[in-house]
C-alpha cells in the first residue's frame, strides 16, 4: 500500500501546460485641425500558435502550478489625440503569467504642427508628413510615414491614399480559438478605410467624421482624421485587447469563457480576470460585510452602500471600487442643453493582503439633479479601507452664454460633457482622473452657437463629441471585468457585465447614456436619464424646451471584494 501511495504521488500531475495568444490594446487615432491625422498602431501579439507578431516566431509555451491563480490583465484601447498635433494615447498593455505584450502605439497628429507616431507594440501612422512609430520587432511593425496607417501585427502602415482604401499595417490570423481570427490591425489613417484586420477606418470622405474606433478585443489601431474645417477634432479610439489560454484535454482550470475545440479546453478572457489552475468550489466564507455571494472558487462581498469588511482569518483579496456617478447638466432659461454626467471613477486593486481587523467600506453617492443654468453635480467617492478613493464622477456642463463658465463639464473620475455655449471660445470638456476613467466629450465644430451637449467620459473610454444637426454626445462606454463578472453586478450586455459609464449629452437627437449604466440625454419630451443605482453610471444631460427638460442624477457607486474560499 505504500508503494501504491508512492507512485500515485509521483504520477500526479502537478502543472498544467498551456498555450497562449496575449494581445494588447491598439492605440488612438490622431487629432487635426486641418489635414490628415495617422492612424494608431495595434496592440502587440504574442503567441506560443504560430504565428505571433512582428518578425517574431511562436514562443514556448507556459508550465503552470496547479492550485494558483495568475492575473490576467486585458488592455484598454488608447483613447484618440485631438486638435493639432494631438497624438492619439497608446493602448495599454496585456499580461498573462510572465508574458507581457505592449500597447500600440497613438498614430500622429495635424496640423500645425503635425507630430509623429508613438511607438508601442505596434507603431502609429505619421501625421501630417512625419514619420511612425516604431514597433516592437517581436509583437508589430512601424507605422507608416505621412498621412500614414497605423502598424499591425502583420505589416508596417502604408503611406497616404485619399482615395479610400486601406492603409493601416495588416494583422494576423490566428487559430488558438480553434478557428482562424484576424487580430490586431493597424488603424487607417484620415482619408483610408476598408480595414479588413479590427483596425478603425480613418475619415473618408473628407469632413464627414466617419472615423471608427479599432475592434473591440481585436487590438486594432483607431482611424484618424482627413477634416480641412478649422477646429479641433478627435480620431477614434483604438481596440482593447485579449487574452487566450488553451491546453490539452478537459476543463481543469477556471476563468474566462470556457469553450472547447478539437480536443482542446479554450479560456478566453475579454476583460481582465484571473486564470485559476483548478475546479474547486467556494461554499464558506472567510469575512463579514456586504452581500456574500458565491462563484466558483471565489466568495464575494458586495457592497452597495458604506459598510464593514472583516475577514476571519488573513487572506489575499482582489477589490474593485467604483465611485458614484456626476449627473447631468441641468436644462436652460437661455435656450440651452446640458453635457453627460462623467461616471464614476473605477479602481482594480489585486493581489491585496488582508489581516483580522474591520476595514471601512464607503460608497459613493450619484450627484444630484442640478438647479436650471447649473454645471451637474459631483458623485461621491468610493473607498476600501486607506486604499486610494475612486474619485466620484464630474458633472455635466450646462447653457452658457460665455461669461460665467458654466458650459465647462467638470472634472472627475471621468469628466463631464461639455454644454451648449454661444459666443467666445468654450472652456471645453470635464477631464478625468488617470487611471480611474476618460474625459467627456466636446462641442462639434468651430461655430460660436454649439447646440447639443457632449456626453460624459466612462471607465472605458472618452464621452462621444456631439456632432451637427443636433446631435447629442453619446456617453463614455464603461469597463467590465472577471469581478464585476463573477458577483453579477453592473449592467448586463450580451453577457458581460459593465460598470461606470458615461452619461448622454441632450440635444433634439440625444446620445445615448454609455454601456455600463450611464443615463440617456433628454430631447425635450422628456428629463435626461438617471445613471443606474450601484454601476457608478452619469446622468443624462437636460434639454432646453417650452417646459424645460430636467437633466439626470448620477448612479450610486460599488465596492466589491472576491477572494479564493
Amino acid at each position: 500500500m505504500p508503494i501504491i501511495g508512492i507512485m500515485a504521488s509521483q504520477n500526479y500531475p502537478r502543472s498544467l501546460t498551456v498555450n497562449y495568444l496575449v494581445l494588447a490594446g491598439g492605440g488612438g487615432g490622431g487629432g487635426a485641425n486641418s489635414d490628415a491625422s495617422g492612424g494608431g498602431g495595434a496592440g502587440g501579439l504574442r503567441s506560443s500558435v504560430s504565428p505571433t507578431g512582428g518578425v517574431g516566431s511562436a514562443e514556448s509555451s507556459l508550465s503552470l502550478a496547479r492550485n494558483n491563480s495568475y492575473t490576467v490583465t486585458v488592455g484598454a484601447g488608447g483613447s484618440p489625440g485631438t486638435g493639432a498635433g494631438g497624438t492619439g494615447s497608446n493602448g495599454s498593455n496585456s499580461v498573462f503569467s510572465t508574458i507581457t505584450s505592449l500597447g500600440g502605439g497613438g498614430g500622429g497628429g495635424s496640423n500645425s504642427p503635425s507630430t509623429a507616431g508613438a511607438a508601442g507594440g505596434s507603431g502609429g501612422g505619421g501625421g501630417g508628413a512625419s514619420a511612425g512609430g516604431a514597433g516592437n520587432s517581436n509583437q508589430g511593425y512601424a507605422g507608416g510615414t505621412q498621412y500614414a496607417g497605423g502598424g499591425g501585427a502583420g505589416g508596417v502602415g502604408a503611406t497616404y491614399t485619399f482615395d479610400g482604401t486601406n492603409n493601416g499595417g495588416s494583422g494576423v490570423s490566428n487559430a488558438i480559438s480553434g478557428a482562424s481570427v484576424n487580430y490586431g490591425g493597424g488603424g487607417n489613417a484620415g482619408g483610408s478605410a476598408n480595414n479588413t484586420f479590427g483596425g478603425g477606418n480613418g475619415e473618408y470622405p473628407i469632413n464627414t467624421a466617419s472615423q471608427t474606433a479599432g475592434t473591440v478585443n481585436k487590438g486594432g489601431g483607431g482611424g484618424g482624421r482627413w477634416n480641412n474645417n478649422a477646429g479641433s477634432v478627435a480620431g477614434a479610439s483604438g481596440g482593447s485587447g485579449v487574452v487566450i489560454v488553451r491546453y490539452s484535454g478537459a476543463q481543469v482550470a477556471t476563468g474566462g469563457t470556457v469553450t472547447t475545440s478539437g480536443g482542446n479546453t479554450i479560456h478566453t478572457f475579454n476583460y481582465s480576470d484571473n486564470f485559476y489552475t483548478g475546479t474547486n468550489t467556494a461554499s464558506t466564507a472567510k469575512a463579514t460585510g456586504g452581500t456574500i455571494s458565491y462563484n466558483g472558487p471565489y466568495a464575494y462581498h458586495t457592497f452597495t452602500a458604506g459598510g464593514t469588511f472583516t475577514p476571519t482569518q488573513s487572506l489575499t483579496a482582489d477589490i474593485l471600487v467604483v465611485a458614484g456617478g456626476g449627473s447631468g447638466g441641468a436644462q436652460s432659461t437661455g435656450g440651452g442643453n446640458g453635457g453627460g454626467g462623467g461616471a464614476g471613477g473605477y479602481a482594480t486593486f489585486t493581489s491585496q493582503s488582508l489581516t483580522t481587523t474591520g476595514y471601512v467600506v464607503v460608497v459613493g453617492n450619484g450627484g444630484a439633479v442640478p438647479s436650471t443654468n447649473q454645471q451637474g453635480n459631483d458623485g461621491g467617492y468610493s473607498q476600501f479601507g486607506s486604499l486610494t478613493a475612486a474619485v466620484g464622477g464630474g458633472g455635466g456642463g450646462s447653457y452658457s452664454t460665455g461669461s460665467d463658465g458654466n458650459e465647462k463639464g467638470r472634472d472627475g473620475g471621468s469628466g463631464g460633457g461639455i454644454g451648449q455655449y454661444h459666443g467666445g471660445s468654450p472652456t471645453g470638456a470635464g477631464g478625468g482622473t488617470t487611471g480611474q476613467g476618460f474625459a467627456g466629450g466636446n462641442r462639434y465644430g468651430t461655430g460660436v452657437t454649439q447646440y447639443a451637449g457632449g456626453g460624459g467620459g466612462g471607465a472605458g473610454a472618452p464621452g462621444g463629441v456631439a456632432a451637427a444637426g443636433y446631435v447629442g454626445g453619446a456617453g463614455g462606454v464603461g469597463l467590465a471585468n472577471g469581478i464585476s463578472q463573477g458577483a453579477a453586478a453592473g449592467q448586463l450586455s450580451s453577457g458581460t457585465y459593465y460598470l461606470a459609464g458615461g452619461g448622454g449629452g441632450a440635444s433634439g437627437t440625444p446620445g445615448v447614456g454609455g454601456l455600463g449604466g450611464g443615463g440617456v440625454g433628454s430631447n425635450g419630451t422628456g428629463n435626461g436619464g438617471t445613471g443606474t443605482t450601484n454601476t457608478g453610471g452619469g446622468g443624462g444631460g437636460g434639454e432646453y424646451s417650452i417646459t424645460g427638460r430636467m437633466a439626470g442624477a448620477g448612479g450610486s457607486g460599488i465596492v466589491i471584494v472576491r477572494y479564493l474560499a
